[in-house]
């Protein structure tokens, strides 16, 4: 009898111990979801904005987009708490702005503290959000000298800016970083022909590749402004593909095997309305096109418009 006694209240104490048990881990993820907020929660909110649709649109006008000044280049942070854009008169006197969400509201734009001791523009952020990088002549004497620059994420900050390419030349210049899960690419300016080219560096951690060249129409094209998705499966390139052509223009191009590009594809009139030539980030969700033009940044669905036609398409 004491032994079975003994046995039940055994199972019986076990029994408390496993809903106990059960008890406190679904506490810890409750208050794990709490402090970390729904998959919703860490999503960009686009600052609570209606989207535009198939329109183009003025983005967070009074927010982003200001009177007389010039902003471009917008970057989210893949969680959807931090904003940063280039802003200023004109290049190359323009400054990194930084927006946070706190609590569920977002701050009002500062400099960010990596850009009060210098120029700097054209932020990116990494797909895993830990760095994020942007273009500055930084330390230089001649301020347009522009080299890609990185800083680190912290635990409530982002640490000191250290540079990462840097063309050893003082007419090329640096510019417009796009990072994808194991590359950066960006534009290699040379000032005294004034014609651009897509470079592309791989990286793991610390260590960076020797850039090279990214043949995109040929020889003679000036390429600028790229964007590449994270997972590097197409390109958007502002460019001028032969010698003699007048203007630039917007292009998309694809990944195919063997890691090389399909043949550019022009986007429809309607995006390719500014003389020189637009340029175009994809938000992280992929939802939305920014444009920067008229010293401002629109926005327009992606919808439809990552699908343009390959009649359009150059060649080679």
């Amino acid at each position: 009898m004491c032994e079975e006694q003994t046995r039940e209240s055994c199972s019986a104490m076990n029994s408390w111990r496993h809903k106990a048990f059960n008890r406190t881990v679904l506490f810890a993820c409750l208050l794990a979801f709490a402090l970390t907020g729904s998959p919703q929660d860490r999503s960009f909110d686009y600052f609570g904005l209606a989207g535009p649709g198939n329109k183009i649109e003025l983005f967070a006008p009074g927010i982003v987009s200001m009177k007389d000044l010039k902003e471009f280049s917008l970057a989210i942070s893949p969680n959807g708490d931090e904003v940063f854009f280039s802003q200023g008169k004109d290049w190359p006197e323009t400054r990194i702005m930084h927006l946070r969400k706190i609590r569920g509201r977002w701050t009002t734009p500062k400099v960010a503290e990596f850009s009060t001791d210098c120029y700097a523009s054209e932020p990116a952020f990494s797909p895993d959000g830990k760095y994020l990088y942007f273009s500055s002549g930084k330390g230089m004497k001649d301020i347009k000298n522009y080299s890609i620059w990185r800083v680190t994420k912290t635990a409530d900050s982002w640490g000191d800016a250290r540079k990462v390419i840097d063309i050893e030349d003082p007419t090329i210049w640096e510019f417009h970083p796009t990072v994808t899960r194991d590359s950066l690419y960006f534009c290699r300016w040379d000032s005294d022909h004034n014609t651009g080219s897509i470079y592309r560096s791989r990286y793991s951690g610390d260590t960076y590749s020797t850039p090279e060249r990214v043949p995109l129409f040929n020889a003679q094209s000036s390429d600028t402004n790229p964007f590449v998705d994270p997972d590097g499966k197409y390109l958007i390139v502002t460019s001028k593909p032969t010698s003699d052509a007048s203007e630039y223009d917007v292009y998309l191009l694809r990944k195919k095997e063997k890691a090389s590009w399909s043949d550019p594809v022009r986007f429809e009139d309607v995006l390719n309305t500014k003389p020189g030539g637009d340029s175009y980030d994809v938000s992280p969700d992929g939802r939305f096109l920014f444009i920067y033009r008229d010293n401002d940044v629109y926005w327009t669905e992606t919808r439809g418009i990552m699908n343009v036609k390959s009649k359009n398409h150059l060649p080679h």
